[in-house]
Protein backbone atom coordinates (compact mmCIF):
# COMPACT_ATOMS: atom_id res chain seq x y z
CA UNK A 1 0.00 0.00 0.00
CA UNK A 2 1.68 3.37 -0.99
CA UNK A 3 1.36 6.73 1.18
CA UNK A 4 -0.16 9.66 -0.37
CA UNK A 5 1.02 12.64 1.17
CA UNK A 6 -1.40 15.12 2.94
CA UNK A 7 -2.61 18.05 1.50
CA UNK A 8 -4.61 21.17 2.56
CA UNK A 9 -6.67 24.17 0.92
CA UNK A 10 -6.16 27.18 2.17
CA UNK A 11 -8.55 28.97 -0.02
CA UNK A 12 -8.54 32.93 -0.06
CA UNK A 13 -11.99 32.90 -1.12
CA UNK A 14 -12.41 36.87 -1.39
CA UNK A 15 -9.85 37.01 -4.00
CA UNK A 16 -11.00 34.04 -6.12
CA UNK A 17 -14.81 34.19 -5.82
CA UNK A 18 -16.37 31.17 -7.47
CA UNK A 19 -19.00 31.81 -10.79
CA UNK A 20 -22.12 32.84 -8.83
CA UNK A 21 -23.91 30.12 -11.18
CA UNK A 22 -22.11 27.28 -10.15
CA UNK A 23 -23.47 24.77 -6.51
CA UNK A 24 -20.88 24.89 -3.91
CA UNK A 25 -20.96 21.54 -3.88
CA UNK A 26 -19.60 21.37 -7.90
CA UNK A 27 -17.20 24.02 -6.62
CA UNK A 28 -15.67 21.97 -3.69
CA UNK A 29 -16.17 18.77 -5.91
CA UNK A 30 -13.93 20.19 -8.60
CA UNK A 31 -11.04 21.64 -6.42
CA UNK A 32 -10.77 18.54 -4.02
CA UNK A 33 -10.26 16.62 -7.59
CA UNK A 34 -7.29 18.56 -8.48
CA UNK A 35 -6.06 18.75 -4.99
CA UNK A 36 -6.11 14.72 -5.21
CA UNK A 37 -3.68 15.03 -7.73
CA UNK A 38 -0.84 16.03 -5.12
CA UNK A 39 -2.21 13.92 -2.14
CA UNK A 40 -4.83 13.37 -0.14
CA UNK A 41 -7.23 16.27 1.04
CA UNK A 42 -6.89 16.55 5.18
CA UNK A 43 -8.03 20.14 5.43
CA UNK A 44 -10.31 22.05 3.29
CA UNK A 45 -10.94 25.58 4.44
CA UNK A 46 -12.10 29.41 2.54
CA UNK A 47 -11.29 31.88 4.46
CA UNK A 48 -13.92 35.11 3.69
CA UNK A 49 -15.67 37.89 5.83
CA UNK A 50 -19.25 36.24 6.13
CA UNK A 51 -21.30 39.46 7.47
CA UNK A 52 -19.91 41.41 3.75
CA UNK A 53 -21.60 38.31 2.24
CA UNK A 54 -25.05 39.09 -0.02
CA UNK A 55 -27.91 36.74 0.97
CA UNK A 56 -27.69 35.56 -2.19
CA UNK A 57 -24.62 33.52 -1.53
CA UNK A 58 -26.22 32.23 1.86
CA UNK A 59 -27.27 28.68 -0.09
CA UNK A 60 -23.56 28.91 -1.52
CA UNK A 61 -21.75 29.04 1.41
CA UNK A 62 -24.24 26.04 2.83
CA UNK A 63 -23.43 23.99 -0.01
CA UNK A 64 -19.51 24.43 0.59
CA UNK A 65 -20.26 23.39 4.43
CA UNK A 66 -22.08 20.49 3.96
CA UNK A 67 -19.12 19.65 0.88
CA UNK A 68 -16.68 19.55 3.82
CA UNK A 69 -15.08 22.77 3.04
CA UNK A 70 -15.25 24.76 6.92
CA UNK A 71 -16.03 28.36 6.34
CA UNK A 72 -13.50 30.70 8.26
CA UNK A 73 -15.04 34.38 9.27
CA UNK A 74 -12.05 36.71 8.34
CA UNK A 75 -13.95 40.16 9.46
CA UNK A 76 -12.14 42.98 8.05
CA UNK A 77 -12.64 46.19 10.35
CA UNK A 78 -11.22 48.20 8.06
CA UNK A 79 -8.13 46.61 7.67
CA UNK A 80 -6.41 45.23 4.44
CA UNK A 81 -5.10 41.89 3.92
CA UNK A 82 -6.65 39.88 6.73
CA UNK A 83 -7.67 36.71 5.15
CA UNK A 84 -3.90 37.03 4.01
CA UNK A 85 -2.33 36.74 7.51
CA UNK A 86 -5.19 34.48 8.98
CA UNK A 87 -3.76 32.23 6.15
CA UNK A 88 -0.70 32.26 7.12
CA UNK A 89 -1.40 31.84 10.76
CA UNK A 90 -2.86 29.17 9.73
CA UNK A 91 0.14 27.60 7.87
CA UNK A 92 2.93 28.50 10.06
CA UNK A 93 1.07 26.72 12.90
CA UNK A 94 0.05 23.89 11.09
CA UNK A 95 3.78 23.48 9.79
CA UNK A 96 4.77 23.71 13.74
CA UNK A 97 2.05 21.67 15.63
Amino acid sequence: MSHRESVAIYWDYENCKPPSQLLGYDIANNIRRVAHAFGSVTVFRAYLEVSEQSPKSCNLRSELQTSGVSLIDCPHSGRKDVVDKMILGALVHAYFH
